[in-house]
């Protein structure tokens, strides 16, 4: 037997305002964080690997953790080399805010890129921690009333390698300062000069 004719499932104006209900329940159930694009630089094509990224932008957009009861993962892990924290967390943003907040004509972000990218990094400053996105999850919920109103960014804790961090805020910046093995320097005029200082 069909489906009842006389009801239809796909009305713009009720995927408007189910979509507006949770846009609203995000602001008031979720966390503001900062979602910062991989910039890249350099591309392998042969390994299909960009070792000298970057994050030179940054935008506020709110987002709600589904991990209620703390971060998923193994945790901390104690191997031989040391204490390895392999926290996983699972963050859902509007698909419309993020079109709103991060996909706008006046940044940075590449008129292909559509959606969130594997590889871009969430800052939440509630446990001061970055998280790296490693799947976007675009069909859930699944097509209630027609509709894909939400991302689902399954992340992991981002271990910094090196990457440049410009993105105009102190602690995310302070990153870069305090844990990176690589210092410029600049001269004043008449010459000025960049040095690179590595430590091995």
């Amino acid at each position: 037997m069909a489906t009842n004719v006389y009801f239809s499932q796909g009305r713009r104006s009720e995927q408007r305002l189910y979509e507006d209900i949770i846009i609203e329940s995000l602001k008031i159930y979720g966390q503001d964080v900062y979602y910062m694009p991989r910039d890249i630089i350099n591309e392998n094509r042969i390994f299909g690997e960009d070792i000298p990224s970057r994050f030179n932008s940054s935008w506020k957009i709110e987002m709600y953790i589904e991990n209620v009861e703390g971060f998923d993962g193994e945790g901390d892990l104690f191997t031989k080399f040391g204490v390895e924290i392999r926290d996983q967390a699972t963050f859902i943003v509007a698909r419309k805010r993020w079109a709103d907040a991060v996909k706008r004509l006046d940044n940075e972000i590449p008129s292909t890129q559509v959606r969130p990218l594997e590889g871009d990094i969430i800052y939440l400053p509630l446990s001061n921690s970055m998280f790296q996105i490693v799947h976007v999850e675009h069909d859930r919920p699944f097509y209630q009333i027609q509709n894909l109103p939400t991302y689902k960014l399954r992340c992991e804790l981002f271990e910094y390698s090196g990457e440049e961090l410009i993105t105009s805020i102190g602690t995310i910046d302070s990153i870069e300062h305090d844990d990176s093995y690589r210092l410029e320097i600049t001269t004043t005029p008449p010459r000025a000069a960049t040095a690179t200082a590595s430590i091995s």
